[in-house]
């Protein structure tokens, strides 16, 4: 038995989903469970495709209690309720998908004498609001307890290089979290002009995922506002929606739409000429990350303007997919203003290339070699370094 645990209340966690689905498909593991957070709407007991499970457990206590003390019983609580529900399970391999919960995975690794795999989804010490005391805590945690993992597995290389030096950790695992290849050729729907009432010639710039502070929201408003003759769409959401709604009401050219249901992003993204990928440099987390978005994009013969950071840099770079640009407006207004339809056209065709490569498809012999060098049967003999 495989078991991740993640603290959210697992609605649309597409690593995870794509990990396990993997585990699954190559019968890693008899059975695979996902343990998540109770809200009120949400089963509690679900069961996705290919026999996935997920258990959404509920605080035992302190679930009303609002504050930073009651973060703190709510979370002791979940805790609790976690050890409660895996009090007669036999566990083969435990997976711990964020910092927060690594002290608790730690303790369940020992209690079942199980494998520990962590696996966070970002440089999780160095992210954007976590300062102070809270941020001392943090690295003080990791460092203490990360050597108790049998595998550490990040989302990119700059990351896996900052723990190698951090914590001197080999190998570091790199799983990408990328889409799924699609068997055809990018065709656009039509679906996202339509949506927005936009013509078919009009060039169509497009945001998708989530609307929240140091991901160029901000700039993007400010960048368009003086571009009236260049749409962009946010498609998403988060506690940015306000702001964006109301850019929307004094800008023609400037469009939201909410978020659709992942199984129908791509036929909204294929219409968009260029995909936005910015990111503000305000943590090193940020700085090194290689957001899933880019390749969604990719997947759809949709060409991006990413932030000038060490690895959407290098992606871009080496498929010509792409625009490098400053994360701010003015230099954002200037690339935007400069670009022609031929060379929109030549870098649209560039991303037919990389999106075969970089695909879900290719990643998971990764993620199949760092089970084997646990000794799990993978049923692939595919050698892929850590």
């Amino acid at each position: 038995m495989n078991i991740h645990i993640y603290p959210s209340t697992f609605a649309n966690e597409s690593r995870i989903i794509k990990i396990v689905r993997s585990l699954r498909g190559h019968k890693v593991f008899t059975r695979v469970l996902v343990l998540a957070l109770w809200k009120e709407g949400f089963p509690r007991h679900e069961v996705l495709d290919h026999g996935i499970e997920v258990l959404r457990v509920a605080p035992i206590f302190g679930g009303a209690l609002q504050g930073g003390r009651g973060r703190l019983l709510k979370a002791v609580g979940w805790y609790i309720g976690v050890l409660w529900a895996l009090r007669s399970m036999q566990v083969s391999c435990f997976n711990c998908h964020s910092l927060p919960v690594l002290p608790l995975a730690v303790l369940i690794k020992f209690w079942k004498r199980c494998l520990l795999v962590y696996d966070p989804h970002e440089l999780e010490t160095e992210t954007a609001g976590l300062s102070g005391r809270r941020q001392w805590l943090a690295r003080r945690v990791e460092g203490a307890l990360i050597h108790r993992a049998e595998a550490v597995c990040v989302v990119s290389r700059s990351i896996a290089d900052w723990y190698v030096e951090r914590y001197r950790i080999k190998p570091i695992w790199v799983v990408r979290n990328l889409p799924y290849r699609s068997d055809r050729a990018p065709v656009r729907t039509g679906a996202l002009r339509r949506a927005i009432g936009l013509a078919p010639e009009a060039q169509l710039f497009l945001y998708q995922g989530l609307l929240a502070p140091g991901r160029g929201v901000g700039m993007l408003i400010d960048a368009f506002s003086k571009m009236p003759d260049r749409h962009l769409v946010f498609m998403g959401y988060g506690e940015l929606e306000g702001r964006i709604c109301e850019a929307a009401a004094q800008h023609a050219n400037i469009h939201f739409m909410p978020a659709v249901p992942p199984s129908r992003v791509k036929d909204f993204t294929v219409d968009a000429d260029v995909g936005i990928a910015l990111i503000e440099n305000v943590c090193l987390s940020y700085y090194l990350c290689l957001p899933n978005k880019l390749f969604e994009y990719v997947a759809c013969g949709v060409p991006a303007v990413v932030s000038d950071f060490p690895e959407m840099g290098r992606f871009v770079d080496e498929y010509d997919c792409g625009w490098k640009t400053a994360p701010d407006a003015l230099a954002l207004r200037q690339l935007m203003q400069g670009l022609t339809a031929e060379e929109l056209a030549a870098k649209r065709a560039n991303t037919r290339g990389s999106g075969r490569l970089y695909c879900w498809e290719e990643e998971e012999g990764t993620l199949l070699a760092m089970y084997r060098a646990l000794g799990f049967n993978t049923g692939d003999d595919r050698h892929v370094p850590g």
